[in-house]
């Protein structure tokens, strides 16, 4: 795919990442009742993925790139849904099989994004990712990610410990109308779950992350 030559100016609407100060142990934890959803099928005949909220509306575009693919040398961004750029990743070592690491470009409201992936060996994957937060604080998360699929559960990380459930990642078969035809009355979906309060921009770009890294590399 095609990506913009050059970045466009960050929209307004770049949805700043929540501080988590929860305490790693909350007797009552929050709902995950914030749905985003992307369909499993990887289809980049118009340059990018939808990522659908749960009433259907497409709430941002998701792009991978690899320009490189010997040399593990990629692009990943996330867009609204007009196309304009509200955080782009870069990797250098993007190559199944290997610690990868994506961090965010150095550009206008950037939080300094970093993921990281652990293959393991024949362990299963380990997923990590920080931000810096609206305190100048870097805030920082695991996604516990099942041995035999990309489903999983995502925690901040407090003093070397899980805090409170934040997020899961499940696959599903949905049969949202806004997702089946006459002719497919189930569709295949990587959806993510999340609390009001959670860092979501930086969980979706997660989402796309892991569907993108699980249909080069498979689990």
């Amino acid at each position: 795919m095609q990506f913009l030559s050059t970045f466009v100016s960050l929209s307004a609407c770049l949805l700043l990442p929540t501080q988590i100060g929860a305490s790693p142990h909350k007797a009552d934890p929050n709902p995950l009742n914030q749905v985003y959803i992307m369909k499993q099928q990887i289809d980049y005949s118009r340059g990018f993925l939808d990522v659908f909220g749960q009433d259907g509306t497409v709430v941002y575009r998701f792009a991978k790139n690899v320009q490189d693919p010997l040399q593990g040398d990629s692009k990943t961004v996330l867009m609204t849904p007009s196309l304009e750029l509200l955080s782009a990743l870069g990797s250098t070592n993007d190559i199944c099989g290997h610690k990868t690491t994506y961090t965010e470009y150095d550009l206008p409201l950037s939080s300094k994004k970093h993921f990281t992936i652990d293959p393991n060996g024949l362990l299963k994957d380990e997923w990590t990712f920080n931000f810096v937060d609206r305190s100048g604080k870097r805030q920082n998360f695991k996604f516990n990610r099942n041995f035999s699929s990309k489903e999983g559960k995502i925690y901040p990380q407090i003093k070397g410990e899980d805090g409170e459930l934040i997020a899961e990642l499940r696959d599903q078969e949905r049969t949202d109308a806004f997702l089946t035809t006459p002719s497919v009355h189930e569709v295949a979906t990587y959806t993510l779950f999340c609390t009001a309060d959670s860092p979501q921009f930086e969980l979706v770009f997660l989402m796309g992350l892991v569907l993108s890294r699980v249909h080069e590399c498979g689990i």
